[in-house]
């Protein structure tokens, strides 16, 4: 092997080894690092909001504390609307199966016309997959098998043999009974637990972002102070550029999602959907993940509208509606409040999307994508990372060359050339 080729392995060895390792501290570093990374976002986000305050005139503990505040609002009207918009679901869920299992049976029947496997066979292969479905089923016909020899045997017992008998089906259900209720003990001590963690985990959260906020000039000095006094005007220009961009970022796509929810609420809404909130909620944020996100929106749109009678004529209001938010999206609304600083690559999107959901769950995947988008900004004001910046960006692709002219792209240009 020569030196240069021993080199390379050694280098893609230790890559691989040091993000092993990262990955692996990430996941079990969750609990701390989870909300510090959210509170840190949300600093961002509503840090335009904390020096309006400032400006006007209020000392910047009272503008941070208010600016908490503002957070605490919205998410806690945020979580009203979704507990209303599931509450709503789960009063509608009888009727909504009422509708399914018809619909449910004849997908069964044509599956059944055009493979040639029967209903039944359908169920056995659907239990078979889905280990509970089968366990349950056959512990079902077992407890049914095996109950009525007892109870016939029972009837012709004497009468000393037939009170024992009662007597162990008293303790029997005792016994059943006392371990319900320590089952439901466990259950609501898990449930008084989790939902006090849940607590604390909000609270420190909160507390982070005041604090980012109270002492964010500390932080940009003593990054400073790490830097060389040659490179200090430098420096400066990368954090103000970073900085400045990564919130326009951020607080654009809040906007952006914002903005959607009460266009896709005000077209599935008119289309006969029900929960047509909730299902605009949803989305809105996952227009943030290209193209996957808007079709899963899609999909569940669609399905609630055939639940809701909507038929066809909903179906096709929820495509006109999406169609319409679409090209309001990505022509007119992106451009004004997102701008185009920050176009992510969708494969590294989805990669991230992933990736974080595998170290996170749920709040890593969310957190993901303005987490890149931030790392895109730092990495083009940087010289040395400028061609990873350049990489999990989206210029100087092929479509961009060949669709300049056509009218979408007009249409963006337009909108941006207008509102800049």
């Amino acid at each position: 092997m020569t030196g240069k080729a021993q080199r390379i392995l050694t280098f893609f060895t230790l890559l691989i080894v040091s993000l092993t390792f990262f990955f692996w501290g990430l996941i079990q570093a969750r609990s701390f690092l989870l909300p510090l990374s959210v509170a840190c976002l949300l600093a961002m986000i509503i840090l335009p909001v904390c020096r309006w305050f400032e400006g006007k005139g209020l000392k910047r503990g009272w503008a941070s504390f208010l600016s908490v505040l503002i957070i605490i609002f919205f998410f806690g009207a945020l979580v009203g609307v979704v507990a209303a918009q599931v509450k709503s679901l789960t009063d509608d869920w009888p009727q909504i199966k009422e509708k399914i299992e018809p619909k449910i049976e004849q997908l069964q029947q044509y599956i059944a016309q055009k493979t040639g496997l029967s209903v039944q066979e359908q169920k056995q292969k659907i239990s078979s997959s889905v280990p509970g479905v089968a366990s349950g089923s056959e512990a079902q016909s077992d407890s049914t098998k095996n109950s009525s020899p007892t109870d016939s045997a029972q009837t012709n017992l004497p009468p000393s043999q037939n009170q024992t008998s009662t007597q162990g089906q008293e303790e029997k259900a005792q016994n059943e009974s006392s371990s319900a209720s320590s089952s439901l003990l466990s259950s609501a001590g898990s449930v008084i637990s989790q939902f006090f963690s849940t607590l604390g985990t909000l609270l420190l959260i909160f507390v982070y972002i005041f604090f980012f906020l109270m002492y964010r000039r500390k932080f940009k000095l003593s990054i400073l102070k790490m830097v060389p006094d040659d490179r200090q005007e430098h420096a400066k220009k990368v954090i103000s550029n970073s900085t400045r961009v990564s919130q326009k970022y951020l607080f654009g796509r809040i906007l952006l999602i914002l903005f959607l929810t009460v266009l896709y609420a005000i077209g599935l809404s008119v289309s006969g959907v029900r929960n047509a909130i909730l299902v605009s909620m949803l989305a809105a944020v996952l227009s943030l993940i290209p193209y996957i996100g808007n079709m899963i929106g899609y999909g569940v749109a669609i399905i609630l509208a055939f639940i809701s009678d909507g038929g066809f004529g909903g179906a096709i209001g929820v495509s006109i509606t999406f169609a319409i938010t679409q090209f309001v999206e990505s022509y007119i609304l992106e451009p004004y409040v997102v701008g185009d600083q920050v176009d992510l690559n969708p494969v590294f999107t989805i990669i991230v999307v992933v990736l974080g959901g595998a170290i996170w769950g749920i709040v890593g995947m969310l957190i993901a994508i303005p987490a890149l988008g931030i790392v895109k900004v730092v990495f083009d004001n940087v010289t040395v990372l400028q061609p990873v910046g350049y990489l999990f960006g989206e210029e100087d692709t092929e479509d961009d060359e060949q669709d300049s002219d056509n009218i979408f792209k007009k249409t963006k240009r337009w909108a941006m050339n207008k509102f800049h």
